[in-house]
């Protein structure tokens, strides 16, 4: 069994992203563990990881915000894999790829 911050925890350390849980009866203070091992695929919508995901949780919370990168309360039904990557645009500042192409040298002709 987990407390709330430890179920949030959990479930920020498989996913990926970070929630939060408004509960129906405040004097609770222990939910059973996030079951889940892996993250969820990235081409599921958050509803999707919602039903899927959250359905033992269902008879102990009435609502469940799910956080972008920079801690707004997501608004819209994104991919997982999008809101991920909010995460490493807060961190990081962009999504591109900073690479230095370097040219192979031509090779020489004996």
């Amino acid at each position: 069994m987990a407390t709330i911050g430890g179920l949030q925890e959990q479930i920020f350390q498989r996913e990926g992203f970070r929630v939060s849980f408004e509960r129906f009866d405040a004097s609770r203070s222990n939910f059973p563990d996030y079951e889940y091992p892996v993250m969820a695929p990235n081409s599921w919508r958050v509803s999707d990881w919602k039903t899927v995901r959250l359905g033992a949780y269902v008879p102990f919370f009435k609502n469940v915000t799910v956080y972008r990168g920079d801690d707004e309360p997501l608004k819209s039904n994104v991919r997982l894999g999008h809101l991920r990557d909010t995460y490493y645009a807060a961190a990081y500042g962009d999504l591109e790829p900073k690479t230095k192409i370097v040219p192979l040298k031509p090779k020489r002709k004996k």
